[in-house]
Protein backbone atom coordinates (compact mmCIF):
# COMPACT_ATOMS: atom_id res chain seq x y z
CA UNK A 1 0.00 0.00 0.00
CA UNK A 2 3.31 2.36 1.01
CA UNK A 3 4.65 2.25 -3.25
CA UNK A 4 0.87 2.37 -4.45
CA UNK A 5 0.72 5.87 -2.00
CA UNK A 6 3.35 7.02 -3.40
CA UNK A 7 1.92 7.26 -6.82
CA UNK A 8 -1.84 7.69 -6.24
CA UNK A 9 -1.60 11.71 -6.82
CA UNK A 10 0.28 11.54 -9.71
CA UNK A 11 -1.32 13.12 -12.77
CA UNK A 12 -0.34 14.55 -16.34
CA UNK A 13 -2.35 17.67 -17.08
CA UNK A 14 -2.94 19.69 -19.77
CA UNK A 15 -2.59 18.58 -23.80
CA UNK A 16 0.02 15.81 -24.67
CA UNK A 17 1.64 15.78 -28.05
CA UNK A 18 2.06 12.27 -30.03
CA UNK A 19 4.98 13.54 -31.75
CA UNK A 20 6.37 12.52 -34.84
CA UNK A 21 9.62 11.19 -35.32
CA UNK A 22 11.97 13.73 -37.77
CA UNK A 23 13.62 11.31 -40.43
CA UNK A 24 16.12 12.22 -43.03
CA UNK A 25 15.33 11.64 -46.49
CA UNK A 26 17.68 8.49 -46.26
CA UNK A 27 15.69 7.32 -43.38
CA UNK A 28 18.08 8.08 -40.39
CA UNK A 29 16.67 10.01 -37.56
CA UNK A 30 17.05 14.04 -37.84
CA UNK A 31 18.16 14.91 -34.55
CA UNK A 32 18.87 18.88 -35.44
CA UNK A 33 14.95 18.33 -35.56
CA UNK A 34 13.83 18.10 -31.75
CA UNK A 35 14.79 21.82 -30.98
CA UNK A 36 12.69 23.33 -33.28
CA UNK A 37 9.78 20.73 -32.70
CA UNK A 38 9.49 21.03 -28.79
CA UNK A 39 10.06 24.93 -29.33
CA UNK A 40 6.68 24.35 -31.73
CA UNK A 41 4.94 22.56 -29.06
CA UNK A 42 5.61 25.05 -26.10
CA UNK A 43 4.39 27.76 -28.31
CA UNK A 44 0.78 25.31 -29.02
CA UNK A 45 -0.09 24.76 -25.74
CA UNK A 46 1.61 21.27 -25.32
CA UNK A 47 2.76 20.07 -21.72
CA UNK A 48 3.57 16.94 -22.52
CA UNK A 49 5.08 14.54 -25.04
CA UNK A 50 4.15 11.45 -25.27
CA UNK A 51 7.04 9.85 -27.44
CA UNK A 52 8.19 6.60 -29.24
CA UNK A 53 4.74 5.92 -29.90
CA UNK A 54 2.17 5.04 -32.51
CA UNK A 55 2.63 8.24 -34.89
CA UNK A 56 6.48 8.07 -34.00
CA UNK A 57 6.74 4.84 -35.63
CA UNK A 58 8.63 3.66 -32.67
CA UNK A 59 8.33 0.22 -33.57
CA UNK A 60 10.37 0.87 -36.83
CA UNK A 61 12.95 2.05 -34.66
CA UNK A 62 15.99 0.27 -33.44
CA UNK A 63 16.74 -0.22 -29.22
CA UNK A 64 19.10 2.07 -29.74
CA UNK A 65 17.27 4.54 -32.07
CA UNK A 66 14.17 4.70 -29.39
CA UNK A 67 16.86 5.10 -26.21
CA UNK A 68 18.72 7.87 -28.44
CA UNK A 69 15.35 9.77 -28.99
CA UNK A 70 14.04 9.46 -25.52
CA UNK A 71 17.33 11.01 -24.56
CA UNK A 72 17.14 13.51 -26.99
CA UNK A 73 13.22 14.63 -26.41
CA UNK A 74 14.70 15.02 -23.16
CA UNK A 75 17.13 17.20 -23.92
CA UNK A 76 15.11 19.30 -26.38
CA UNK A 77 12.42 19.80 -23.85
CA UNK A 78 14.60 21.52 -21.39
CA UNK A 79 12.29 20.57 -18.72
CA UNK A 80 9.89 22.66 -20.05
CA UNK A 81 7.87 19.47 -21.64
CA UNK A 82 7.36 16.31 -19.73
CA UNK A 83 8.32 13.39 -21.37
CA UNK A 84 6.16 10.17 -21.73
CA UNK A 85 8.27 7.43 -22.91
CA UNK A 86 6.65 4.29 -24.73
CA UNK A 87 8.51 1.46 -24.61
CA UNK A 88 5.96 -1.18 -25.53
CA UNK A 89 7.82 -4.13 -28.11
CA UNK A 90 7.00 -7.25 -29.15
CA UNK A 91 9.07 -8.62 -26.57
CA UNK A 92 9.22 -8.54 -22.50
CA UNK A 93 12.94 -8.17 -22.25
CA UNK A 94 13.44 -5.52 -25.12
CA UNK A 95 10.73 -3.06 -23.43
CA UNK A 96 12.20 -3.69 -19.45
CA UNK A 97 15.17 -2.66 -21.46
CA UNK A 98 13.48 0.27 -22.68
CA UNK A 99 11.98 1.05 -19.51
CA UNK A 100 14.83 0.76 -17.02
CA UNK A 101 16.52 2.99 -19.40
CA UNK A 102 14.02 5.35 -19.30
CA UNK A 103 13.75 6.03 -15.92
CA UNK A 104 17.38 6.47 -15.82
CA UNK A 105 17.24 9.75 -17.87
CA UNK A 106 14.49 10.76 -15.36
CA UNK A 107 11.48 11.13 -17.90
CA UNK A 108 8.06 11.39 -16.17
CA UNK A 109 6.48 8.49 -17.16
CA UNK A 110 6.18 5.94 -18.83
CA UNK A 111 3.82 3.27 -21.03
CA UNK A 112 3.86 0.78 -22.71
CA UNK A 113 1.23 -1.72 -24.86
CA UNK A 114 1.05 -5.61 -25.06
CA UNK A 115 3.17 -8.07 -27.36
CA UNK A 116 0.96 -7.94 -30.71
CA UNK A 117 2.31 -10.78 -32.34
CA UNK A 118 2.73 -13.75 -29.57
CA UNK A 119 -1.12 -11.72 -27.72
CA UNK A 120 -1.97 -12.24 -23.92
CA UNK A 121 -4.92 -14.39 -24.65
CA UNK A 122 -6.49 -12.68 -21.98
CA UNK A 123 -6.03 -10.33 -18.60
CA UNK A 124 -4.56 -12.12 -16.22
CA UNK A 125 -1.96 -12.90 -18.73
CA UNK A 126 -1.84 -9.05 -19.90
CA UNK A 127 -1.88 -8.29 -16.00
CA UNK A 128 1.37 -10.80 -15.52
CA UNK A 129 3.11 -9.12 -18.71
CA UNK A 130 2.84 -5.42 -17.05
CA UNK A 131 4.04 -6.68 -13.74
CA UNK A 132 7.11 -7.52 -15.11
CA UNK A 133 7.30 -5.25 -17.59
CA UNK A 134 6.21 -1.66 -15.17
CA UNK A 135 8.67 -3.11 -12.42
CA UNK A 136 11.95 -2.83 -14.27
CA UNK A 137 11.27 0.83 -13.13
CA UNK A 138 9.67 1.29 -10.10
CA UNK A 139 10.61 4.36 -9.48
CA UNK A 140 8.34 5.98 -12.35
CA UNK A 141 4.36 6.30 -13.50
CA UNK A 142 3.43 3.36 -15.62
CA UNK A 143 0.64 3.66 -18.37
CA UNK A 144 -1.01 0.58 -19.79
CA UNK A 145 -1.78 1.82 -23.81
CA UNK A 146 -4.81 0.03 -25.37
CA UNK A 147 -4.70 0.96 -29.05
CA UNK A 148 -7.00 -2.12 -30.01
CA UNK A 149 -7.68 -1.53 -34.20
CA UNK A 150 -3.39 -1.73 -33.87
CA UNK A 151 -2.23 -4.50 -31.74
CA UNK A 152 -5.70 -6.43 -32.15
CA UNK A 153 -5.51 -6.72 -28.86
CA UNK A 154 -9.13 -6.80 -27.59
CA UNK A 155 -8.94 -7.16 -23.97
CA UNK A 156 -11.32 -5.66 -21.23
CA UNK A 157 -9.32 -2.80 -20.20
CA UNK A 158 -11.21 -1.87 -17.27
CA UNK A 159 -10.86 -5.51 -15.69
CA UNK A 160 -7.21 -4.97 -16.75
CA UNK A 161 -6.80 -1.89 -14.20
CA UNK A 162 -9.01 -3.84 -11.52
CA UNK A 163 -7.01 -7.35 -11.30
CA UNK A 164 -3.79 -4.53 -11.74
CA UNK A 165 -4.20 -2.53 -9.01
CA UNK A 166 -2.45 -4.34 -6.19
CA UNK A 167 0.14 -6.28 -8.33
CA UNK A 168 1.39 -2.89 -10.15
CA UNK A 169 2.40 0.05 -7.34
CA UNK A 170 3.37 2.81 -10.07
CA UNK A 171 0.39 1.70 -12.26
CA UNK A 172 -1.66 5.44 -13.09
CA UNK A 173 -3.55 4.46 -15.79
CA UNK A 174 -3.93 4.19 -19.33
CA UNK A 175 -3.53 5.93 -22.44
CA UNK A 176 -6.92 4.83 -23.99
CA UNK A 177 -6.32 4.96 -28.23
CA UNK A 178 -9.06 2.52 -28.75
CA UNK A 179 -12.37 3.54 -30.35
CA UNK A 180 -14.56 2.40 -28.22
CA UNK A 181 -15.75 5.57 -25.89
CA UNK A 182 -17.92 3.25 -23.27
CA UNK A 183 -14.64 1.14 -22.52
CA UNK A 184 -12.33 4.74 -21.46
CA UNK A 185 -15.54 5.36 -19.60
CA UNK A 186 -15.63 2.32 -17.73
CA UNK A 187 -11.98 2.51 -17.52
CA UNK A 188 -12.30 5.93 -15.70
CA UNK A 189 -14.53 4.68 -12.87
CA UNK A 190 -12.46 1.54 -11.75
CA UNK A 191 -10.64 3.66 -8.99
CA UNK A 192 -11.22 7.96 -9.74
CA UNK A 193 -8.83 8.72 -6.77
CA UNK A 194 -5.49 6.74 -8.36
CA UNK A 195 -6.39 5.99 -12.12
CA UNK A 196 -6.04 8.27 -14.79
CA UNK A 197 -7.07 7.70 -18.46
CA UNK A 198 -5.62 9.67 -20.82
CA UNK A 199 -7.19 10.37 -24.51
CA UNK A 200 -6.26 9.62 -27.18
CA UNK A 201 -9.07 10.02 -29.54
CA UNK A 202 -8.93 13.35 -31.42
CA UNK A 203 -12.52 13.61 -32.77
CA UNK A 204 -14.30 12.68 -29.03
CA UNK A 205 -12.67 15.44 -26.90
CA UNK A 206 -15.53 17.45 -26.13
CA UNK A 207 -17.72 13.87 -25.25
CA UNK A 208 -14.70 12.94 -23.37
CA UNK A 209 -14.63 16.11 -20.97
CA UNK A 210 -18.38 15.65 -20.07
CA UNK A 211 -17.10 12.29 -18.95
CA UNK A 212 -14.03 13.77 -16.84
CA UNK A 213 -11.88 12.78 -18.85
CA UNK A 214 -9.59 15.71 -19.58
CA UNK A 215 -6.51 15.19 -21.09
CA UNK A 216 -6.02 14.26 -24.69
CA UNK A 217 -3.15 12.42 -26.56
CA UNK A 218 -3.60 14.15 -29.95
CA UNK A 219 -1.49 15.14 -33.27
CA UNK A 220 0.85 17.68 -32.72
CA UNK A 221 -0.99 20.08 -34.83
CA UNK A 222 -4.07 20.25 -32.67
CA UNK A 223 -2.53 21.49 -29.62
CA UNK A 224 -3.77 25.50 -30.28
CA UNK A 225 -7.17 24.38 -30.93
CA UNK A 226 -8.04 21.83 -28.28
CA UNK A 227 -6.53 24.52 -26.10
CA UNK A 228 -9.13 26.65 -27.24
CA UNK A 229 -11.85 24.21 -26.94
CA UNK A 230 -11.26 23.24 -23.63
CA UNK A 231 -10.81 27.07 -22.22
CA UNK A 232 -14.18 27.74 -23.59
CA UNK A 233 -15.57 24.41 -22.22
CA UNK A 234 -14.59 25.80 -18.86
CA UNK A 235 -16.21 28.36 -18.78
CA UNK A 236 -19.50 27.14 -19.49
CA UNK A 237 -18.87 28.46 -23.32
CA UNK A 238 -20.45 25.71 -24.82
CA UNK A 239 -21.52 27.10 -28.34
CA UNK A 240 -17.63 27.90 -28.57
CA UNK A 241 -16.54 24.90 -28.13
CA UNK A 242 -19.13 23.05 -30.07
CA UNK A 243 -17.60 25.23 -32.76
CA UNK A 244 -14.30 24.36 -32.24
CA UNK A 245 -15.05 20.75 -31.69
CA UNK A 246 -16.58 20.71 -35.06
CA UNK A 247 -13.15 22.24 -36.59
CA UNK A 248 -11.30 19.21 -34.99
CA UNK A 249 -13.55 17.38 -37.06
CA UNK A 250 -13.12 19.19 -40.08
CA UNK A 251 -9.48 18.62 -39.48
CA UNK A 252 -9.22 14.65 -39.10
CA UNK A 253 -11.72 14.50 -42.52
CA UNK A 254 -8.87 16.19 -44.22
CA UNK A 255 -6.94 13.07 -42.96
CA UNK A 256 -9.52 10.86 -43.65
CA UNK A 257 -10.14 11.85 -47.37
CA UNK A 258 -6.15 11.50 -48.30
CA UNK A 259 -6.04 8.18 -46.67
CA UNK A 260 -5.90 8.61 -42.72
CA UNK A 261 -2.45 7.36 -42.10
CA UNK A 262 0.69 7.84 -40.32
CA UNK A 263 2.22 9.44 -44.09
CA UNK A 264 -0.81 11.69 -43.92
CA UNK A 265 -0.84 12.62 -40.43
CA UNK A 266 3.12 13.32 -40.84
CA UNK A 267 2.87 15.87 -43.55
CA UNK A 268 -0.06 17.30 -42.66
CA UNK A 269 2.32 18.76 -39.32
CA UNK A 270 5.03 19.63 -41.69
CA UNK A 271 2.72 21.75 -43.81
CA UNK A 272 0.83 23.20 -40.78
CA UNK A 273 3.65 23.87 -38.56
CA UNK A 274 6.73 24.73 -40.53
CA UNK A 275 8.76 21.98 -39.17
CA UNK A 276 9.91 19.49 -41.20
CA UNK A 277 9.52 16.24 -40.13
CA UNK A 278 10.85 14.12 -43.00
CA UNK A 279 9.55 11.13 -44.28
CA UNK A 280 8.27 7.65 -43.05
CA UNK A 281 9.44 4.49 -43.16
CA UNK A 282 9.03 1.41 -45.18
CA UNK A 283 6.84 -0.38 -45.41
CA UNK A 284 4.78 3.25 -44.63
CA UNK A 285 5.43 5.12 -47.92
CA UNK A 286 5.08 8.61 -48.25
CA UNK A 287 2.24 10.12 -50.51
CA UNK A 288 2.81 11.86 -53.71
CA UNK A 289 3.96 15.15 -54.21
CA UNK A 290 0.73 15.71 -56.08
CA UNK A 291 -1.02 14.73 -53.14
CA UNK A 292 0.77 16.91 -51.11
CA UNK A 293 -0.24 19.87 -52.46
CA UNK A 294 -3.76 19.01 -52.67
CA UNK A 295 -3.48 18.35 -48.79
CA UNK A 296 -1.74 21.57 -48.60
CA UNK A 297 -4.52 23.34 -50.08
CA UNK A 298 -6.91 21.57 -48.34
CA UNK A 299 -5.45 22.30 -44.78
CA UNK A 300 -4.95 25.87 -45.46
CA UNK A 301 -8.35 26.14 -46.64
CA UNK A 302 -10.07 25.51 -42.87
CA UNK A 303 -7.96 28.75 -41.98
CA UNK A 304 -8.07 27.36 -38.14
CA UNK A 305 -4.52 27.21 -37.38
CA UNK A 306 -3.73 30.55 -35.49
Amino acid sequence: MGEQQKFRNFRIEGTVSAPFTPFKPDGEINYDVFPAYSKYLQDHHFKHAFVNGTLAEGMSQTMDERKKTVEAWMKAADGKIGIIAHVGTNNLRDAKELARHAEEVGVEAIAAFAPSFYKPKDEEALVDYMVELAGAAPNTPFYYYCINFVTGIYLNSAKFLRLAKDKIPNLCGLKHSSRELPSAHNCSLVDKDRFQVLIGSDVQFITCLSLKIEVPVTASYLGSLFFKLKTAYDKGDMATALQLQEKAQAVNNVRDRFGGDIPVAKKMFSIVSGVDAGPVRLPLKDISKESEEDLRKALMDLACWQ
